[in-house]
């Protein structure tokens, strides 16, 4: 029996809590979106049809979120059929940069937006937006793929099968309430109020600072395979591993062109692990790590291995009064930055590639019907610098999401060439 079933009201989870308060606490809007161009004879009811049962099947989609107390409600959601074939390409294109950067009212609109377009003659464009406290990146590309699978299903004639989850969203959420309520939990809970409290008043200060809008901007990099070995070695002849040497050259860079103080905010997410990969929901996990300063390269590196290793295993607790919490409730855009690194063995091409809006080339998914991935505007975010990170089929990309409204394109790409050079020959 499913979590959802056996508690009827399902707590909020830390990152849903967390993320809750932020948007009701500040103008901020924490959004994912996604397109797809879809060509050939679609079956419009029946893609329909697919998408309803699909979605509907899993609860974290149908959620909504009462005010003060907090408590989840469900709503089917449903798909919007729109023709714009009167439209010209550059119209087309400025509506789906509108839509993917419009604010969500949490109580009021569908957290979860699908839209097929019809933009002309057996072509259209799927387009998916969710609020982040409903859903993460992953859980929004496996989401379309259950999607368009089942419509291919319908289409031969089978009966619509829906994809059962082993663990789903309300167990993780009991699991992570049972952790911290525990005496490990409460432990390791100690332990970071104790380390935050060392900021107070650096907090204090950076708080009063001025809010910015929320525009952001995308710079993207890749690292050749070759480029990664030397990473992995390099971080290996230091004792340390990859994403812990990743981290430090990201700081290290952060420390010496913005010349500031500032808090790295650091996702240890949970969604590496195998046992949560097919759980749908927001599954990111933060943890705050330390800026020094006066530190030398060796010194960096194994603090903030040594920090990295406790935080992966109190990583529960770390979110709950982190960068998403006390901190991440406190500090305005242009002092908050994050590195989210995600570790697959997963070849990011053909469908998955077109999911995770990783690839642009177009790719048959039957003998009619093609499908490509559509680069959107990046995700409104409330992080001045955000790095993301993801390594797969032996390269490691790179994806710097910044604030335009407080960084400039060529600060950051200065900010990632001093990155690459960190990475690659150590801070000298």
């Amino acid at each position: 029996m499913s979590g959802w079933e056996q508690s009827a009201d399902v707590p909020l989870s830390i990152t849903e809590r967390s993320i809750y308060n932020l948007h009701y606490r500040k103008a901020l809007a924490d959004m994912i979106a996604r397109a797809i161009n879809i060509k050939g004879p679609l079956q419009v009811d029946l893609f329909r049809e697919a998408v309803h049962r699909t979605v509907n099947t899993y609860p974290i989609f149908r959620c909504r979120y009462t005010r003060e107390p907090v408590r989840r409600i469900f709503v089917d959601v449903e798909l919007d059929i729109i023709d714009v074939c009167d439209m010209s390409d550059a119209h087309i294109m400025s509506f789906l940069t509108q839509y993917s950067n419009a604010p969500i009212a949490m109580q009021l609109d569908q957290l979860l937006g699908l839209s097929l377009i019809r933009t002309g003659e057996a072509e259209y464009i799927l387009l998916t937006k969710c609020h982040h406290i409903i859903a993460d990146g992953i859980s929004l590309a496996l989401l379309l793929e259950l999607a368009l699978t089942a419509y291919l299903d319908l289409e031969h004639g089978a009966s619509f099968r829906s994809q059962p989850e082993t663990i789903d969203f309300a167990d993780y959420v009991n699991f992570e309430n049972n952790y911290i309520h525990s005496q490990r939990g409460q432990k390791a809970l100690q332990y970071w109020r104790d380390k935050l409290n060392l900021q107070r008043n650096a907090v204090e200060v950076a708080s009063v600072g001025k809010m910015v809008s929320l525009y952001c901007e995308d710079l993207a990099y890749t690292l050749e395979p070759r480029e990664f070995l030397h990473i992995k070695e390099r971080a290996r002849a230091a004792g340390v591993s990859h994403f812990a040497y990743l981290c430090a050259a990201f700081q290290q860079a952060l420390y010496e062109l913005l010349q500031k103080e500032f808090w790295m905010n650091v996702s240890l997410s949970l969604r590496i692990k195998k046992e949560y990969r097919q759980i749908f929901g927001p599954m990111f996990r933060l943890a705050n790590l330390a800026v020094v300063g006066e530190e030398d390269w060796a010194e960096k590196l194994q603090r903030l291995s040594r920090e990295i290793q406790y935080a992966v295993r109190t990583v529960y607790v770390a979110d709950s009064i982190g960068p998403h919490g006390i901190i991440g409730n406190n500090l305005p855009a242009p002092c908050t930055y994050l590195v989210n690194y995600l570790q697959t063995e997963v070849h990011q091409e053909g469908l998955q590639a077109a999911y995770n809006a990783a690839g642009s080339e177009w790719i048959a998914i039957n003998e009619k019907i093609k499908i490509r991935s559509i680069n959107l505007p990046a995700r409104i975010s409330p992080y001045g610098i955000y790095l993301s990170l993801a390594a797969y089929d032996g390269y490691l990309h790179s994806n710097f999401v910044y604030n335009a409204n407080c960084f400039s394109r060529d600060t950051l790409q200065k900010l990632s060439e001093r990155w690459r050079y960190v990475l690659m020959q150590g801070n000298k």
